[in-house]
C-alpha cells in the first residue's frame, strides 16, 4: 500500500508548540520516499510542499545519516540501510511488547506486585510495558521512564554488553540516587560479573530507598539481551526467605518471553 506524506492539515490539528519544523519536514520527506522509491528532488519537493532547495538540503542530511540512499541511476532516492535497521528494531520491539504483556500480567497477579519490562536506549534503560496490582501501596511504574544503566534493574544491560562499551559507561559520571547506589566502577564490575552468571539478581534501594526489585534478562541470542523483566515492591513486603522463590518465578517469566521470541538455550532450559 502506498504510504503518503503527512498532510499539513493533520499537523494543523496537532499541538505544535514543541515541534521542530525542520525535523517535521525531514520526516515528511522520508515518508514520501517510503511510499514510492526513486523519486527525484523536484517531485519530492512538489509532494511535500517544500522548495526544491530546501528539499535537497533535507534529503542530503537524510542520506548522510543513512536513512535514505541515492537510486542506482543517481537521479532519485530510496530508503537507506539505517531506515531498514530502524524498521527491524521497531518490529522486534513491538513483537516484544505484544508477547510480554500477558506474561507481565500473569506474573504480577501471581506475586501481587508491580511488574515491568525495560529495554536499552543508548546509555539508559526505558520502561516499555508494565502491570500494576490494584492495591493502595504499590510501586508506580511509568511507561517511558528512563533510568541509567548502573543502578537497579538496568544493570542487566550493563552486565551483558561487551567490555569496551561497558568500560566507556563506567568511566563516565555515575549518578548516586541513594546511599545504596554503587558508583565505584571497581565494585560495579564485581557485581556485574555475578549478574552475568546468575539467572536473576536483586536490587535493594539503589533507585528508591524503600524499594526492592528482582530482575531477569530476556535474550534473543546467546549473550544478546533485548530486555530486562522485573518485579518491584516495597522492601518490607519481600522477606528474605522468598527471594529465591520469587527470583525463579521472574526468571521463568523472562525465559518464556525469550522462547516466544525464538531464543532456545538448552543449557538454561527451565520449565514454564
Amino acid at each position: 500500500m502506498r504510504v503518503l506524506a503527512r498532510k499539513r492539515e493533520m499537523t494543523d490539528q496537532a499541538d505544535t508548540r514543541y515541534t521542530v519544523d525542520s525535523v517535521d519536514r525531514a520526516i515528511s520527506l522520508l515518508q514520501t520516499v517510503a511510499g514510492e522509491a526513486d523519486l527525484g528532488v523536484s517531485e519530492i519537493a512538489r509532494r511535500s510542499g517544500d522548495s526544491k532547495a530546501r528539499a535537497f538540503r533535507l534529503l542530503q542530511t537524510l542520506v548522510r545519516r543513512g536513512l535514505l540512499a541515492r537510486s542506482s541511476d543517481g537521479k532519485g532516492y530510496r530508503l537507506g540501510l539505517a531506515a531498514l535497521m530502524l524498521g527491524h528494531a521497531a518490529s522486534e520491539q513491538m513483537d516484544l511488547i505484544r508477547i510480554a504483556h500477558p506474561v507481565l500480567e500473569e506474573l504480577g497477579q501471581e506475586i501481587g506486585e508491580t511488574t515491568q519490562l525495560r529495554i536499552r536506549d543508548d546509555q539508559e534503560s526505558l520502561c516499555v510495558a508494565k502491570w500494576e496490582p490494584k492495591r493502595d501501596l504499590r510501586v508506580n511504574a511509568i511507561v517511558g521512564r528512563r533510568r541509567p544503566l548502573h543502578a537497579g534493574s538496568s544493570k542487566a544491560f550493563l552486565a551483558h554488553m561487551d567490555d569496551k562499551e561497558r568500560e566507556a559507561i563506567l568511566s563516565g559520571p555515575l549518578k548516586r540516587f541513594t546511599k545504596k547506589t554503587v558508583t565505584d566502577p571497581r565494585l560495579l564490575r564485581g557485581g556485574l560479573e555475578q549478574i552475568r552468571k546468575a539467572k536473576f539478581f536483586v536490587s535493594r534501594g539503589e533507585i528508591n530507598d524503600d524499594l526492592i526489585s528482582i530482575t531477569a534478562p530476556v535474550f534473543v541470542a546467546p549473550g544478546k539481551i533485548i530486555a530486562a523483566l522485573n518485579i518491584a515492591a516495597p522492601e518490607n513486603r519481600v522477606p528474605e526467605e522468598r527471594i529465591s522463590e520469587l527470583g525463579d518465578m521472574v526468571a521463568r517469566a523472562a525465559h518464556r518471553i525469550s522462547a516466544a521470541l525464538g531464543f532456545r538455550s538448552p543449557a538454561n532450559e527451565m520449565a514454564s
